[in-house]
């Protein structure tokens, strides 16, 4: 186990720099094609409004145009709801360590946090969404102390989420429903922090395994996906992401009974449990499972003494599953998200 000493200096570490991983510096000026509208908001100085709901609560429900809400540098002290009436949104900043929603908020899976997608296509560019609850500085989280604690909440299908931070302990990303994109997104916690019955692709993502302890070190969970029937499309897919931190993990624990999630060439550092994925309420039945480590790397990727029923599929299956086209986007919605947002997201230079 780690010593303290080296516990405190990678925690610090982690504080330092974390919320400067997946800033890229993108200016307004750059995503202006296929908007309609844009309202900035701001605590002080000129703007349209000075928080982030009323913002959207200008938006007329209905909205069929996009509309891009600009937030300046702030920390936005709030609890946002986004109607399911209100599709069609860009939300940017333009550096993810200086624009930063939070709010102390823990409890419950569904409502508890500083934001909520209920409504389709909404895209989030540059920005931190952070639960402050149980933000000590102290490196090592008691396990008494944590509760469900979501830094985002999506209910909705078709969001899209490039360059975000997003940060807590416990339900980290509450992916709940629907298919949803992230690149080159952080995403920092220590208990099921990325869980649901969400259809997602992360891609070039970081996952930070934050410490737990009760008496001793415990072994956290990165992921809890809750994929309920073989003809369930749902699944978490992870392509060519990172996995660090000061704590342990699993990659994943069953949440629902044909639990699926995919690592394809993700580097795993040694913060990973050996056994890699835990059957939780659903032993005796793992063979329901769809857990997969496809050409990963680093000390984590060590499969000897990895779960048995971990699965080995075909190649013509990962592909389907690694490729947005086929495994989110089969209707093509992503052709829908504005033009200008094209320079991020592409599907030939990925693959």
């Amino acid at each position: 186990m780690k010593s303290l000493i080296t516990i405190l200096a990678l925690s610090f570490l982690c504080l330092t720099s974390s919320l400067f991983v997946s800033s890229h510096g993108l200016e307004p000026k750059d995503f202006y094609k296929d908007i309609s509208k844009t309202v900035v908001v701001s605590h002080k100085g000129k703007a349209d409004f000075k928080t982030i709901q009323a913002a959207i609560d200008s938006i007329p429900s209905g909205n069929k145009n996009w509309i891009k809400i600009y937030l300046k540098h702030g920390t936005y002290n709030e609890k946002i709801v986004i109607p399911k009436e209100k599709p069609m949104i860009v939300m940017q900043g333009n550096n993810a360590s200086k624009v930063v929603i939070q709010y102390n908020d823990a409890g419950l899976s569904n409502s508890s946090g500083p934001f909520r997608v209920n409504a389709e296509y909404f895209v989030a560019i540059d920005i931190t969404f952070k639960n402050t609850y149980c933000s000590k500085s102290t490196p090592i989280i008691p396990y008494k102390e944590i509760k469900v604690a979501p830094s985002i909440i999506l209910t909705a299908d078709k969001a899209w989420f490039y360059g975000c931070n997003f940060i807590s302990v416990q339900d980290t990303v509450a992916d709940l429903l629907g298919r949803h994109y992230f690149e080159n997104c952080y995403i920092e916690g220590a208990i099921d922090f990325i869980w649901g019955g969400g259809q997602s692709i992360y891609q070039n993502c970081i996952i930070y395994v934050k410490a737990v302890a009760s008496k001793a070190m415990l072994a956290g969970y990165i992921t809890a996906q809750g994929r309920g029937s073989e003809k369930d499309t749902s699944g978490f897919v992870f392509n060519n992401c990172e996995i660090k931190g000061d704590g342990m993990a699993y990659l994943g624990r069953a949440y629902r009974s044909h639990s699926r999630v995919v690592f394809y060439g993700t580097n795993m550092s040694n913060v990973i449990v050996p056994q890699g994925w835990d059957a939780w309420y659903y032993k005796g039945h793992e063979y329901k499972f769809t857990y997969v480590e496809v050409n990963c790397i680093g000390e984590g990727a060590n499969k000897k003494k990895r779960v048995r029923w971990e699965k080995h599929p075909s190649a013509k299956d990962i592909d389907f599953l690694i490729e947005p086209k086929s495994f989110i986007d089969k209707d093509g919605w992503m052709a829908f998200l504005p033009s200008s947002l094209a320079s991020l997201y592409s599907p030939s230079s990925i693959f």
